[in-house]
């Protein structure tokens, strides 16, 4: 065929914004066709700038509709479907090579759903989006409109073949969804197509992903539950509803519920890393390493031709990166260190920009003993720091391990102060006591947040920092920062100056005002993350309200001995929370001291009854104590004894508490917090 035309096709109402980049990605097209359903912005301007054929409908609440009023204008042999929120990511060039001498109806393409701001932030699927004109195929379906089955009533399935074309569809982005109120409109949708199909499963399934993305986990749980029961094994879309209902279940901790539905499920679908990966989260999350191990392993398997080939949706990386950072994780958790960060460079390999494999790596070297400075060199080496995104990747990476003397010594013409690593990098000069160094550095950055006109909320951030460091340094907000600041943190800060008057002239508790108990908590909690202990201890002291706040981020930082001071004050005055009974139970238990641990647990749970963390430290309170006592009763057995009932069962708990130690109840940290760990 030399006559190929090529027709795009796009239903557009006020997308102003985004449609320039679609439309250039197909520039070169025989014809585009529009069909407006409304717009009142510049859309139908820059359509037609683009060359486009405009016309305009009523919405009717029905995609299929608006698609097939395009259908009659067409006057093209090939239609690409396109929405205003996609580009075109493969050349046209390439696309028409795809359509000589084919003897295809249809072609699937792969669509990649950007779902957040990270690079792997991406959901891969395909659908048909490109076809014959002029074959009276239709469009049907009021929402997620599809024309395969208009193609299947023609032809048989080889008439659809699947292509390697890509679409990148930026309309999940959480700023786009919220700024065009998709979750709503296409509820609307969704709920008028079930009033005149009640028992599709189709339908039912997308309010199912609709609820999902509203945080309605419950509701889409039992949507998805029911539409399995209705839903035809060959439903291309079935073992995605499995997906969904397990990361719904993995999200409510029903690790219970995902397990006996993946054994069964991955017999009819075991070339789905999704669901391996899903398995393997489960049994990791349950402590059962060794098998979740080999979940990951399984999703690893996969070659990536064959998640490639449009026959589920996936993930970014389920077949690769992603399961080969969880191995390196396990890895790191029974102490195959080596092993650890061969895995996390198998992930690198894959996608050098992934933070946690990077973190991960770096965290691994930092335990085999390997120096700071040698660590940023390897990880330099990984990722050359040639752009904003690999420099902030590096950056956080070092931070991640509290490597933070090495990241002030880093070459600032290489990793400059920018948006992206300015934080941690004044943050790491806070920290290492290099005050001076961090306000210089905090005015370059203030003087280009009001240059750059950047928002209000990274303003915010720097001047915290400058408040910060100047409490350290005089014991006071001096008059040029609260002349520079403006809005909650200028009355916040003022605020505090006020309330130390106040106290000073009458030394009486000071009832917080709740208009700043939000501010006065993250200050507190900012000031234990820099180490600059000055500022919240003037804030407990003033509102002592927040000492539990101030003793929980003190604990988590890794400041034990600080934080066992001020549990003691807490639990003195008769007002410490089950959080803080918990962290207590914690520390006493890490000392091997399982009956006392079992008290401050039961506490905790006294008044929290659904703290799972309490719960299985208690559990573990009660089978140590087991343990050593069938321990000293088989000591005092002849050798004859040594072997029998008693000796299986010791084992019997030994394993039982291995796993619950596998589980994630225990407070983590860092390798260098837990390096200055002192006794109490």
């Amino acid at each position: 065929m030399n006559n190929i035309t090529l027709g795009v096709h796009l239903i557009v109402k006020d997308e102003a914004d985004l449609l320039p980049h679609c439309l250039a990605s197909v520039a070169g097209a025989d014809e585009i066709v529009m069909i407006d359903t409304g717009s009142t912005d510049e859309s139908i301007a820059i359509a037609e700038a683009h060359g486009a054929r405009v016309f305009q409908r009523e919405w009717t609440d029905d995609f299929a509709a608006a698609r097939n009023e395009g259908l009659v204008h067409a006057s093209t042999n090939w239609i690409l479907i396109l929405d205003a929120d996609e580009c075109l990511q493969t050349p046209l060039t390439e696309l028409r090579s795809l359509l000589q001498n084919t003897q295809a109806q249809a072609f699937t393409v792969n669509i990649d759903n950007w779902v957040g701001e990270r690079p792997e932030d991406k959901v891969k699927h395909s659908a048909v989006r490109l076809f014959r004109s002029g074959q009276g195929y239709q469009y049907s379906g009021r929402i997620h409109e599809g024309i395969d089955t208009s193609i299947l009533s023609k032809h048989n399935l080889s008439a659809i073949e699947h292509s390697q074309l890509e679409i990148i569809h930026f309309g999940y982005l959480p700023e786009i969804m919220t700024r065009k109120d998709k979750i709503n409109r296409n509820r609307h949708l969704l709920l008028l197509a079930l009033t005149e199909y009640p028992d599709d499963p189709f339908h039912s399934y997308n309010l199912a992903v609709n609820f999902c993305q509203d945080g309605r986990l419950l509701e889409a749980e039992t949507l998805l539950r029911q539409g399995l029961h209705h839903v035809v094994l060959e439903a291309s879309y079935r073992p995605t509803m499995i997906r969904d209902l397990c990361k719904i279940y993995h999200a409510q901790g029903k690790m219970n519920a995902i397990d006996p539905l993946l054994m069964i499920e991955l017999e009819r679908y075991g070339d789905y890393p999704d669901l391996h990966f899903l398995l393997g989260q489960s049994l990791e999350s349950q402590g059962l390493l060794e098998r979740a191990l080999l979940a990951y392993q399984h999703a690893e398997s996969i070659p990536e031709h064959e998640v490639l080939s449009g026959k589920y949706v996936c993930e970014q990386g389920m077949s690769t990166f992603r399961p080969l950072y969880r191995m390196g994780l396990i890895s790191q958790r029974l102490g195959l260190l080596e092993d650890a960060a061969r895995f996390f460079h198998r992930a690198l390999q894959h996608h050098s920009l992934y933070t946690p494999a990077l973190q991960g790596i770096a965290a691994a070297f930092q335990r085999l003993a390997v120096p700071d400075e040698e660590i940023a060199t390897l990880l330099i080496q990984l990722v050359p720091p040639t752009t904003s995104i690999s420099r902030s990747a590096i950056i956080d990476s070092l931070y991640e391990i509290n490597a933070y003397e090495t990241i002030t010594t880093l070459s600032r013409d290489i990793f400059p102060l920018e948006l992206d690593t300015a934080y941690r990098i004044i943050s790491s000069l806070i920290i290492t006591g290099k005050l001076e160094d961090a306000s210089t550095a905090i005015g370059q950055m203030t003087l280009l947040a009001s240059q750059d006109h950047l928002g209000l909320e990274h303003q915010k951030q720097w001047y915290t920092l400058w408040a910060i460091c100047q409490w350290e340094r005089y014991g006071e907000f001096k008059k040029d920062l609260l002349n520079h600041t403006s809005g909650e943190l200028r009355s916040g800060l003022e605020y505090i100056e006020r309330s130390q008057r106040q106290r000073v002239a009458c030394p009486v508790e000071i009832e917080v005002d709740h208009i700043y108990s939000s501010f006065l908590s993250d200050l507190i909690g900012q000031s234990v993350k820099l180490h600059q202990l000055t500022l919240s201890h003037t804030l407990v002291d003033l509102f002592p309200a927040y000492r539990s706040e101030f003793a929980t981020a003190l604990y988590k930082e890794g400041n034990w001995q600080a934080a066992g001071e001020e549990f003691i004050v807490l639990v003195r005055d008769k007002i410490a929370d089950a959080s803080v009974l918990f962290y207590i139970g914690e520390m006493i238990f890490d000392k091997g001291h399982y009956s006392e641990a079992s008290e401050w647990f039961q506490q905790a749970l006294e008044q929290e009854p659904e703290h799972e963390s309490a719960r299985i430290g208690l559990s573990l309170c009660y089978l140590q104590q087991a343990k050593l006592s069938m321990e000293d009763a088989l000591q005092s057995l002849k050798d004859a004894h040594a072997h029998g009932p008693l000796q299986e069962d010791i084992g019997a708990i030994r394993k039982s508490i291995t796993l619950l130690n596998r589980t994630s109840w225990h407070t983590q940290w860092s390798f260098r917090q837990s390096e200055g760990r002192s006794s109490l």
